[in-house]
């Protein structure tokens, strides 16, 4: 079957469909339409970040390490069992969300998922990209405390950790993507090469998302939090993104990474002024830059290991317009008197852009390569 040669293939347009359908779901159970579920919030909570995200995750990692390690993909055995272990604790989480067997299959996949990468990293000798697996075993030990010790401190761990992933691998692809496209039209000017300003970025952003999960919204973070901002605002404007704006699909990359801005901007508020909301904080994070940023990584991946040009079509300016468009309302939301509106149309808007995604890519995923 050719949705199991390769794990974008299956994981990418299951991910995109699954945050399709997931929020027009939560939007109905939060109008009160949750009869059968105790506590419909907490599953919104849990199945956004440690059931997209890690769809998301696995699909690129076990795309990305053939190519990192130069050692055979992942079977198609492999791929099948991986997927069915990640549907099932879909399913188990919607049905019976409270029951332990449902906590302890959603929980498997993460560890899984590293376990894998990381045997693989290690028979390579690719030291460089061990980190990526440590972080997908931290997140699973976030979703630990999140379904047995405290819910608040799971969460808040998770997108911690989100933040480091992102600008980990953020910042290693989207200056490289642009340099190399800028290159090849003889540019004049390319993004900047590594340097203080990045580490100083990496080190701030790491050290202000530590604080948060230690210590909450407070002054200490929101201090950190603030000098991030500026440093991670800074190492962006070096990568000439106004440069790439005619390939939407590079673009797209540096305006998913201003949603780390943003949503260290939106920390430092919270923490030094108390002007932003930890719903704002976490939506920046998982609707703004989780979102964008996962959806340009797969759309790259699968257009890229398909065969196919990596070109922005009209649809894709939709797709990311989309999910920027809804990011952007919800986490404006909560500064709304009446933010019920906010919250339905931007849920919606984000929600179509995950389905569009899908559409996208599943024809690509059922299609020989090129």
């Amino acid at each position: 079957m050719i949705l199991l040669t390769g794990a974008y293939r299956l994981f990418f347009p299951a991910a995109g469909l699954f945050a399709g359908l997931a929020i027009p779901l939560w939007l109905v159970l939060f109008m009160g339409a949750a009869e059968g579920m105790s506590d419909p919030f907490l599953w919104h909570q849990h199945e956004m970040l440690f059931g997209y995200l890690p769809a998301a995750a696995a699909g690129f990692l076990f795309t990305a390490i053939p190519n990192w390690t130069r050692r055979d993909a992942l079977p198609p055995v492999g791929i099948a069992l991986l997927f069915a272990l990640w549907l099932a604790g879909r399913v188990g989480m919607f049905v019976d969300p409270e029951a332990l067997s449902s906590q302890i299959i959603a929980l498997l996949f993460l560890p899984v998922v590293a376990g894998l990468a990381l045997g693989e990293l290690v028979l390579a000798n690719n030291r460089r990209n061990f980190v990526v697996a440590g972080v997908i075993f931290a997140l699973a030990l976030a979703q630990a405390t999140f379904l047995w010790m405290d819910a608040d401190i799971g969460l808040t761990a998770g997108f911690a950790l989100s933040v480091i992933l992102m600008v980990h691998i953020g910042g290693r692809v989207t200056p490289a993507f642009s340099r190399n496209w800028l290159k090849k039209r003889g540019a004049p000017k390319l993004p900047a090469s590594f340097g203080t300003i990045d580490q100083a970025a990496i080190t701030l952003t790491v050290a202000a998302a530590i604080s948060w999960v230690a210590l909450g919204a407070t002054v200490v973070t929101g201090a950190l939090a603030a000098a991030a901002t500026a440093s991670l605002a800074l190492r962006l404007s070096r990568w000439c993104g106004l440069s790439v704006w005619s390939e939407p699909l590079l673009f797209a990359q540096h305006a998913a990474y201003a949603w780390l801005v943003i949503s260290m901007a939106l920390l430092a508020m919270a923490g030094l002024g108390d002007l932003a909301t930890g719903s704002q904080i976490r939506h920046a994070i998982g609707a703004g830059a989780i979102g964008s940023m996962t959806v340009i990584v797969m759309l790259r991946a699968i257009l890229g290991h398909s065969g196919r040009p990596i070109e922005g079509r009209p649809i894709d300016i939709a797709i990311f317009l989309c999910l920027h468009m809804g990011a952007a309302m919800r986490v404006s939301a909560d500064w709304f008197g009446t933010p019920i509106g906010m919250i339905h149309g931007g849920g919606t808007l984000w929600a179509l852009g995950m389905v569009l995604f899908a559409i996208r890519a599943f024809p690509i995923a059922i299609a020989p390569r090129l």
